[in-house]
Parts: C-alpha cells; structure tokens; sequence
C-alpha cells in the first residue's frame, strides 16, 4: 500500500512592504494609498506622458471631442440643455471647450495671419487702407471713414484720451510722444500689433459680460448667472469655431464689406463670396441656440438677439479702442 502523497502548501504570496505615501505622509500598502489615493511609487514621467496629459486635460481632444463638436455645430444650444439638465458625461465641459477652441482661433491667427485695415490721417479725413490678395496680385483699397468737422471731432476725442493716458506715467507720456512722431505707417504697424497683443484679453473680459446682458434680457426667467455663462461658453465656442474656418478658408469677408462700401466690385473674389457662407451661418446660429434654451415667440427672440448683439458689439468696440490706446503707450 503506497503512502498517500499530502499537498505541499504553497508559500505565501509576498505583500509589499508598508511605505509612506510622498503625497500625504500617510502608511500605504500597495501601489495607490487608501488615505489620499495618490502613486506610491513615483516615477518621473516621459515627454510622451507629458504631451498625453496636456492634450487630454487642456486641449481636449479626446473621445468626448467629435460629439460635442457635432453636438455644438448642427443643435444650436442644444449642448447648454443638456449641460443644464445633468446630461454632461458624454461631452466636454463648457469651459474646456471655449478654452480648446479659443487656443486654435488664437494659434491660427499667428500662424496664418490676419489682413487689417491700416489706419491712415490725410488733411481732414480719416481713413484705412486695407490690402487683400485678389486673383494673385494685391490691392490697397482706401475707405474714407469720416471728413470734415466729424473727423476733427474724432481727433480731438482720441487726443484727449492719450493726454489723459500720457499723465498717468510717464513712460506712457514718453511713448505717446514717440508714437505722435512717427510716420503713418509705423503707426499704423503700432496699432494693428497692440489690436493683436491684446485681443485675447478683450475676448476673455467681454465673456462675463455677454452672459450678464443674458441675465438682464432674460430677468423674468428666474435663471440664475450661471446658467446664462453655460450659455454664452457655447455661444462664443462656437463663434471661435467658425472664426477658424473663416480664417483658413480663402477669401476675406471684411474685404468683400470694404470693396462693396467702396464700390471697388472688380476687387471681389469668388473666395470672399464663400466667406458669406460661415459668417451667415454665425448670425443665425445665435437665436436659434436662444430659442431653444430660453424658448420664447421668434418675435420676441429676435428683438432679445438685437439687443444682445447690439449690447456685444458697442462693449468689443470700445475693448477694441482701449486694447489700441495700450497698444501706443506700452510700445518700445
């Protein structure tokens, strides 16, 4: 009779010793603490885990990115319902999003460059000579944009402005005179480049504001602030997404403005047509997405988006001049 053969008992499994988390101090057994949930083996990441967590966490482009791009394009406010109604997993947060697109609009506009007007003073009227590649040559079209008694009165109201400016600081004082001697050209190169320099700043402080004048045209609605900047998160995410459209596509839509206020017909391209295409597409993109949040007649929307734009427009312009007055007195 043969012995019968007993199972060795396998050794025990080793436990990885207790350590210290170096996040939060506390005694952690195994990779992850159970206090803080923090790595309790630290590594140094790679260049690849680097570009991974900034495209992921600050540029969104994740699998989240095409629906809520297909959501925010084709369902005007659509995105902010279903944010506001907890719907919010399946897309990328309003203000990632904004963050996301005004990053591209921003790097494009560096990258591709854009076409402004050249302010220019001659006798009494004050114009701009804007340049455009028309059928592979380039055209300088002059727009005369005041004379007379309206332009002196301009003058005189942008003087006082950089007077006012020039006696805060003086190194503001002594950039206003260099600024004042120069000749038309470089001081058009000065206020194109501060438009630019500053242009992200103006966007960015005008955001809030667009959501307040939301809070006031929609004040018997009972929505509160936040909800109003949900909405205008989507609104301008979405404009940034067609201003980088319009900035890659050929073809100019303040050239097309500029040539038929000029009458300058045989300046038109068939490109610049083509911009009509996004920019209408921006106008009304803006009541449908109000309809469908706020709801309301079309009547009654339509006078809202008339004073919303109005309220938008007059703020960018005036963020406009002051980004421009910066722009001379902060000069090298």
């Amino acid at each position: 009779m043969q012995p019968s053969l007993k199972p060795v008992p396998a050794p025990p499994a080793a436990h990885p010793p207790d350590l210290d988390c170096p996040n939060c101090g506390a005694r952690a057994n195994g990779k992850f603490c159970a206090h803080c949930g923090a790595e309790t083996e630290v590594e140094v990441p790679s260049a690849g885990e680097f570009l991974h967590e900034f495209v992921g966490h600050y540029v969104a482009i994740e699998g989240k990115l095409p629906k809520t791009l297909q959501r925010l394009m084709f369902r005007p406010g659509q995105l902010t319902v279903d944010y506001l109604h907890g719907r919010r997993m399946a897309y990328i947060s309003p203000l990632r999003l904004y963050l996301t697109l005004s990053l591209v609009v921003f790097a494009l506009i560096r990258l591709v460059g854009v076409e402004l007007p050249h302010l220019t003073i001659e006798g009494d009227s004050v114009g701009a000579t804007y340049q455009h590649s028309v059928a592979k040559r380039t055209a300088t079209l002059y727009i005369n944009i005041s004379d007379g008694e309206e332009a002196r009165t301009s003058g005189e109201t942008i003087g006082g402005a950089l007077q006012a400016l020039g006696k805060v600081n003086d190194k503001w004082g002594h950039n206003l005179q260099q600024f004042m001697s120069e000749p038309a050209a470089e001081k058009s190169a000065i206020l194109n480049h501060g438009f630019l320099a500053y242009l992200p700043y103006m966007l960015v402080g005008a955001l809030p504001l667009f959501a307040l004048y939301l809070k006031l045209i929609y004040r018997g609605t009972g929505r509160r602030y936040g909800e109003h900047l949900v909405f205008a998160l989507h609104a301008n995410a979405f404009a940034f997404l067609l201003a980088s459209l319009m900035i890659v596509l050929p073809g100019n839509v303040v050239w097309l403005a500029a040539c038929l206020h000029a009458g300058a017909f045989q300046l038109i391209s068939a490109w610049d047509c083509l911009q009509l295409i996004p920019f209408l597409w921006l106008i009304l993109y803006l009541p449908a997405a109000m309809r469908r949040v706020y709801a309301g007649g079309r009547l009654a929307t339509a006078g809202r988006w008339l004073l919303l734009i109005a309220s938008h427009v007059l703020v960018i312009s005036a963020m406009t001049i002051a980004a421009e007055l910066i722009g001379i007195v902060m000069h090298h």
